[in-house]
């Protein structure tokens, strides 16, 4: 058996040589193709970037095997992952997320978790990450329980929140190519405090905290429910995270700032702000307060 990760190389290829079939299209029909290239360049990536470090870690098999060689991981029943948390680092935070948080590592048909590798079950390492997701089911964001087991297993999605935290990256970028195409419309009152645009583009609402790059900005995106027919629209929510005073315990984790996004299904935007610090405490509970960094 043949063993593939795509890793971060091959997919800027792609999007490059995407760029450069764009720019010999526009030659052929007589546009300038350094600005064509260009622009389908930064507009992929400003589509993808979120997603990069997902499909970067993402893993390919070919070939067969015997049954006999592939590794048997028991089954995680519910009672058992919640005594179970997946011990991570990111920029100088220690985090010890709960098993019960990961809703994509839950199999129905299993009834619990079936792919979690041992070492992290045992605990014996902290490998240093990129991003950390975790999965909640609103309005509480309440994690798989017995409670809502049952609910969990019929796929509730128009209840589900996914969020996830990463490095910190600056809005100039975006403020610089996007901003100005962007079309204002009027702020919407179960938004107070956000100004409403309209991204003719991508076709969704688009609601910012500020008209300028900062830190603090908030920017909400909701698809247009006009064009995009779903039975549950989502709108993603992005924001910072710095972990609360109480549980950084060191001068370094109280400067630390992450990128914080969560997708919400819209009939919850108006609660964004109220479920934003709802998340926060969340994350806030995460942090291990045992500085000792394992490897």
């Amino acid at each position: 058996m043949m063993v593939f990760k795509i890793g971060l190389f091959p997919i800027i290829l792609s999007i490059i040589l995407l760029g450069f079939f764009a720019a010999k299209a526009a030659r052929m029909r007589g546009k300038n193709p350094l600005l064509w290239g260009s622009f389908t360049v930064a507009v992929i990536t400003a589509v993808t970037w979120q997603q990069l470090p997902v499909w970067a870690e993402t893993i390919f098999y070919r070939g067969t095997t015997k049954q006999s060689t592939i590794p048997q991981r028991k089954v995680i029943r519910l009672e058992e992952a919640k005594k179970i948390s997946i011990r991570v680092s990111m920029d100088g935070v220690n985090f010890d997320v709960p098993l019960v948080y990961n809703f994509n590592g839950y199999n129905p048909q299993l009834h619990g978790w079936g792919s979690v590798p041992q070492g992290q079950i045992e605990g014996k390492k902290r490998p240093i990450v990129d991003f950390i997701k975790i999965d909640a089911i609103l309005p509480e964001l309440s994690p798989v329980s017995d409670e809502n087991l049952a609910q969990f297993e019929k796929l509730a999605w128009g209840q589900n929140m996914h969020a996830s935290i990463a490095h910190m990256r600056p809005w100039d970028y975006y403020f610089k190519y996007f901003f100005e195409r962007l079309q204002r419309q009027p702020d919407l009152p179960k938004l107070p405090g956000m100004l409403h645009y309209y991204d003719p583009s991508g076709k969704a609402d688009i609601f910012f905290s500020h008209d300028h790059p900062t830190d603090e900005l908030v920017r909400i995106r909701c698809v247009d429910e006009n064009f995009f027919h779903s039975a549950f629209p989502i709108c993603v929510v992005e924001t910072s995270y710095s972990p609360a005073p109480e549980v950084a315990l060191s001068k370094s984790v109280k400067k630390t700032v992450f990128y914080l996004r969560y997708e919400l299904p819209s009939q919850y935007i108006a609660q964004w702000q109220t479920i934003g610090q709802k998340l926060k405490s969340r994350f806030d509970q995460m942090v291990s307060i045992n500085a000792t960094s394992l490897h």
